[in-house]
């Protein structure tokens, strides 16, 4: 049977109509699919952004937690290092200004124990309080910690707080700001400018306002090469409008009495506020000394001691150098006295008791010692020891931090702090006080009488040196708060002075010599130890380099 052609003809008709009617269910499907797609990268971004917020206020809770600080005097600073004293402002108030400032880079200078550390740990954790959801985000970096700070500076320091990488992603892509607190710049012996290496604020890259410390006497004279960021249309040249600087100014007996007030009511003590002060005001310079805050803490912890039986403070004389050397014994004293105490294993009670045959102080203080000549032999003076005992068993560092008994308890006794796998001196004057102690143990001269006959006394001074120690190893120039322990020492250690003339002396036979007379010379010209002394031995010297420095 044929078909009509007016049946074909609505036959094609129909068939359109569906076809145009399938096409625009299509298309309408594939709308809604879009709108799908929309609607749940819409709601991705959404959880992503409420994750991330999690994330920080977790951040927020960590830090704030951690912060464990008793005693905090507000430090005044003045505009830089050669800045006059009496023109000095609250370094809190300067820094908030720099926060909200067209500003990207503040350095903030300080001597060795100036507070640096303490007052940016503070700044943090007041930075967190008053932390609101999309203001900038407070994060501290403690640089010797990071691995090439000088390149993912921020990704890096959120990574070690286990924010993932997802979440890191996130931020820098959303343009979230940072305010960047770094610490130690001198401890990680950076020489870079990190701001211009990390590429802060230029377009894609993270958006941060960089705080940095740095010891003043680690800077050279165009130091601010190193800090001020780069501007111009190729991001070539300084742009000094963006920079700024502070510099620690020392305590006033003001601050000093106000840290004391606070200090005393802390634990149970026989003297109040006023004893402190009355001898840290009757010992001679003893007040310019604890003008440093740690000085400070080191003294007030010292200063009974110092002082028991001592009728005349006004005779009394105190360096720097016998600080730390009071303070050590004190802190190995009261630890072992803890140890001594506490209820501890068979196999640690074991350890204990040979350490106390042994004499508990002195293996403290080699303990110490060791570590610190290690630091310097094997990580170039950065700070930070990283120990993992599968990884690191078979390296140096095993001697200080493996799972031994006796290593653990001198380790636990010592003045470390220690962070997950990370261990450091309590502060970097004491890293540099323990490697003078590798130079010369002051407790070798407790025996020795100068005026007594020596036979070849010479060759004897000679054969006690470790010619592999840290004498005849590093450049003590560069470490000026090392040279100034050594100097104190010698007007106290006759032997160490001999020992001193006696490296002259032999370097003028020996090249091998050559660095540790440096050193000795610079140490002896500091002591102010007699010049024709040391011209005698230096007579026909011609292996050491020219001094600036008259002897």
């Amino acid at each position: 049977m044929t078909m009509k052609a007016t049946e074909a003809q609505d036959m094609c008709r129909q068939i359109n109509t569906n076809y145009a009617g399938m096409e625009q269910s299509i298309k309408g499907k594939r709308r809604i699919d879009h709108d799908d797609d929309t609607y749940n990268s819409t709601i991705k971004r959404l959880n992503l952004e409420d994750d991330v917020g999690q994330e920080l206020l977790r951040i927020r809770t960590d830090r704030m937690a951690s912060h464990h600080q008793p005693v905090f005097i507000p430090p005044f600073a003045k505009a830089d290092a050669r800045a006059q004293d009496n023109d000095l402002f609250l370094l809190v108030d300067k820094v908030k200004e720099f926060l909200v400032s067209e500003r990207e880079t503040m350095l903030i200078l300080g001597d060795s124990g100036a507070g640096k550390s303490t007052f940016i740990s503070r700044l943090e954790y007041e930075l967190w309080s008053e932390f609101k959801t999309g203001e900038p985000v407070p994060l501290f970096v403690n640089l010797p910690s990071i691995e090439r700070p000088e390149h993912g500076l921020i990704a890096k320091q959120l990574g070690r707080l286990d924010v993932s990488t997802e979440h890191i992603q996130a931020l820098k892509r959303d343009g979230r700001q940072f305010t960047v607190i770094c610490d130690g710049y001198d401890e990680s012996q950076l020489t870079l400018n990190l701001h211009a290496t990390n590429q802060f604020n230029r377009p894609g890259q993270w958006r941060a306002k960089l705080i940095v410390t740095c010891r003043s006497q680690y800077l050279s004279q165009s130091y601010r090469d190193r800090f001020v960021p780069l501007g111009g249309s190729h991001y070539s040249r300084p742009a000094l409008h963006l920079y700024q600087e502070a510099a620690i100014a020392p305590f006033s007996k003001e601050q000093v009495k106000n840290y004391v007030d606070i200090y005393v009511p802390l634990e149970p003590r026989t003297w109040t506020t006023q004893d402190y002060m009355d001898r840290l005001t009757a010992i001679p310079h003893l007040m310019d000394l604890v003008r440093n805050p740690f000085l400070l803490t080191l003294t007030l912890e010292s200063l009974p001691g110092v002082t028991k039986d001592k009728q005349d403070l006004s005779t009394i004389k105190i360096t720097r150098l016998q600080l730390y050397d009071i303070f050590v014994v004190h802190w190995l004293e009261v630890n072992k006295r803890r140890l001594e105490s506490s209820t501890l294993s068979f196999r640690d009670r074991d350890a204990m008791d040979q350490l106390l045959e042994a004499d508990f102080v002195s293996k403290g203080i080699g303990y110490c010692t060791g570590l610190a000549s290690g630091i310097f032999t094997h990580q170039d003076g950065k700070p930070i020891v990283q120990y993992v005992h599968l990884d690191d068993r078979n390296s140096w560092k095993a001697e200080f931090f493996c799972p031994d008994p006796e290593v653990q308890l001198l380790r636990n006794s010592s003045p470390l702090t220690r962070t997950g796998h990370l261990y450091r001196f309590m502060h970097r004057s004491m890293l540099e006080y323990f490697l003078s102690r590798a130079i010369f143990e002051p407790s070798i001269s407790n025996d020795y009488d100068e005026f007594a006959p020596q036979q070849d006394s010479d060759s004897s001074v000679i054969q006690s040196l470790d010619t592999n120690g840290p004498l005849f190893t590093q450049d003590l120039l560069k470490e000026p708060s090392v040279l100034q322990f050594l100097y104190e020492r010698v007007p106290t250690s006759p032997i160490f002075k001999k020992q001193l003339l006696a490296v002259l002396e032999q370097s003028k036979s020996d090249s091998g010599y050559s660095r540790a007379a440096a050193n000795a010379i610079t140490i002896l010209v500091k002591a102010r130890v007699s010049g024709s002394l040391m011209l005698i031995c230096l007579v026909g010297n011609s292996t050491l380099p020219s001094f600036k420095e008259p002897i």
